[in-house]
């Protein structure tokens, strides 16, 4: 028996207290709350990373969230968030483009709410962006799970799903791109591997390892291999928010853990990726 299982083994009886014999449950509720706590843990953080991206683009409308799952609600800041991505433009004839605000319902009754998530989400359909069981009524309610999954769709089209690195095969996932990307950019340094978007990126060597590839006077080498994981994290973080200007998305203490949290990783890293001098995908020339 492993050392955890002992951990939450436990014994029961019968009805008159003999014949006490194992039994595993202890054991399976603990497993189970354990993998509860690191999904409460990874909601929390990817929570704040979309908050934070979010925030970033809704300046530009003047407009910021709070709480990323009561904020929402209304349709107002989503509209807002689509606007500011797609350049405020909105389809309105076949092949024709027209560059205007994206209507919206001004009251704040329920069925205005509904009214003006349903215009955010007719707007990404209409951009052929796959919504998986997520209706607006969903949103309305501030129902956070799926909350989540509507903002890391809305990163995934905007954000990711135009990253080209050279290399890349055509059924490369957008993911599998910027794993690649990050892989080129930190070939070379010794010790420092990118095999994921989660346990690789925990000491912080890959966040400067990648700023150091295009920005070697930002970033000392030598200091990072001495470095704890948190003052790594903290220096990339702080580097690349001060001189390259990348939104600090991420805090250290979220990433130096057991099990960082992928999305909330791929949010950042892509948008290191928007800084950073491009390559040719077809001749490696490097393109400005």
């Amino acid at each position: 028996m492993s050392s955890q299982q002992q951990k939450y083994r436990n014994f029961s009886t019968d009805s008159l207290g003999r014949d006490r014999v194992p039994s595993d449950d202890g054991y399976y509720q603990g497993m189970l709350k354990a993998t509860d706590g690191r999904k409460d843990e990874r909601d929390r953080v990817q929570k704040k990373t979309f908050t934070k991206w979010i925030n970033k683009h809704l300046i530009k409308a003047q407009r910021h969230v709070t709480d990323l799952y009561e904020d929402l609600r209304d349709g107002h800041n989503l509209i807002s968030l689509l606007e500011v991505l797609s350049g405020e433009t909105l389809p309105r004839e076949k092949d024709m483009v027209r560059s205007i605000r994206l209507p919206r319902e001004k009251g704040r009754m329920r069925f205005h709410k509904l009214q003006n998530v349903q215009i955010a989400l007719d707007f990404l359909k209409h951009r052929q962006v796959k919504l998986v069981n997520i209706r607006n009524d969903d949103i309305a309610d501030g129902n956070p799970k799926l909350t989540l999954g509507l903002i890391w769709t809305i990163i995934l089209h905007f954000q990711i799903s135009d990253i080209q690195v050279n290399g890349q095969s055509e059924d490369m996932t957008a993911k599998e791109k910027l794993l690649l990307w990050s892989q080129r950019m930190t070939e070379g340094y010794q010790g420092i591997r990118c095999d994921n978007f989660t346990t690789s990126w925990r000491d912080g060597k890959l966040f400067n390892a990648v700023i150091h590839r295009h920005y070697p006077r930002l970033i000392d080498m030598g200091k990072v291999y001495r470095q704890t994981n948190l003052e790594n994290l903290e220096q990339a973080f702080g580097v690349a928010e001060r001189d390259l200007g990348v939104t600090r998305l991420l805090d250290p203490e979220d990433v130096d853990v057991p099990h960082p949290d992928e999305k909330s990783i791929i949010t950042y890293v892509s948008s290191l990726y928007d800084v950073m001098p491009r390559v040719d995908v077809h001749d490696g020339a490097r393109a400005n």
